[in-house]
């Protein structure tokens, strides 16, 4: 049964025809005549008047000649009575693997009408019409081939939906991309890792735009996406063919140490050439080799290895310690510790009050 998005149905559809049908009549023309006027047969016109037939670009200049209305009026008739019947029959084109993808799908729906993307209140298929114009995919069923192809293996000890990953891939493809002036300089990289730095320094709640529009002036077009269950990425990257590298990164860890450190993470896999233009890179850290160097590149960036190595010979990992070492490398303290508890120098539960979490903003009505 098709899905009635207009709540027109297919009787109330005014086809051009019936308009024909009364200007002839007004100007008592009969079929016969205009098809000779026009130089189509008769049968086609009697077709065209009982809605059995579309008007043509040749009928419509032919119109315009006899009657004196312009062909573009016909023209129109025409465009908008084949868009209003193509949107009343949209919904027979819904297949039973777009409703199961649907259902796999709840989350992003969720998250969609919250930011007011889709209609808060639809029917099943009516709600799959609207994901396919979210979406920009003309059959939601297919989101699970969205995944570029050869940048992402399923991590075997996590559990995976293909659907909500495509899904997620491509609210990062389709999000508002910038047109950036800079493109990014490998040669002002230290320059940029302490602009961001500083703006971790700064602790405040707007972090992002600063990222943002610190990014933007070295060439990467930054934000902050939505995470969902079932599409466990940290981050997404690509880039453009004006040079400029778009790169999304979610709060999935929440901590703030993992998100900093996630963040250089994947400025590392720019800095160290594992991304091209033809190519996208789904950082799920399945590929060890570049994720290996991307882990050295933030932790490097983050500590200083040489300082960091004389911290630990110390041995002091007291928090006035963790601090005045902290301060030197220009980080906040939860980035050492964080550190020192991934390396078992500190167990997970101390200095916990200095943890802080990020937790994504439900959007205000």
């Amino acid at each position: 049964m098709a899905v009635q998005k207009t709540g027109i149905s297919h009787n109330l559809l005014i086809h051009p025809g019936e308009t024909l049908a009364e200007v002839l009549e007004e100007r008592e023309i009969s079929q016969a005549e205009l098809a000779a006027g026009t130089g189509v047969s008769a049968a086609y016109v009697n077709s065209v008047i009982k809605g059995k037939k579309g008007i043509s670009a040749k009928f419509a200049m032919g119109l315009e000649y006899v009657l004196n209305v312009p062909k573009s009026f016909w023209l129109n008739l025409q465009a908008n009575y084949d868009s209003e019947l193509l949107e009343l029959n949209e919904g027979q084109t819904i297949a039973e693997e777009e409703r199961h993808a649907r259902n796999e799908l709840a989350e992003v729906v969720k998250y969609l009408r919250l930011r007011e993307l889709i209609p808060m209140r639809e029917k099943k298929d009516d709600s799959i019409l609207s994901l396919r114009k979210a979406l920009q995919i003309s059959n939601i069923a297919n989101l699970k081939n969205m995944v570029p192809a050869g940048a992402f293996r399923m991590p075997s000890e996590q559990s995976v939906n293909p659907y909500v990953l495509g899904a997620w891939v491509r609210l990062c493809q389709i999000k508002e991309s910038r047109k950036l002036s800079a493109c990014f300089d490998i040669k002002q990289t230290g320059k940029l890792i302490g602009e961001m730095k500083q703006i971790m320094l700064q602790n405040n709640t707007g972090f992002q735009d600063e990222l943002k529009e610190t990014m933007k002036n070295y060439g990467i077009d930054f934000a902050i996406v939505k995470n969902f269950r079932g599409a466990p990425v940290q981050g997404y990257i690509s880039q453009k063919n004006d040079g400029v590298f778009q790169m999304f990164l979610t709060i999935r860890g929440s901590f703030a140490d993992i998100f900093w450190f996630s963040l250089f993470h994947e400025l590392g896999h720019i800095v160290n050439g594992d991304i091209g233009k033809v190519s996208r890179f789904v950082d799920d850290g399945s590929d060890g080799e570049k994720e290996l160097a991307a882990d050295r590149f933030a932790r490097d960036a983050l500590l200083e290895p040489v300082s960091y190595r004389k911290f630990i010979e110390k041995g002091d990992f007291s928090i006035e310690a963790v601090e005045h070492y902290a301060s030197s490398q220009n980080v906040m303290p939860y980035i050492v510790i964080g550190r020192l508890q991934k390396e078992e120098y500190l167990d997970y539960r101390s200095f916990s009050s200095y943890k802080l979490r990020y937790k994504w903003a439900k959007p205000t009505a």
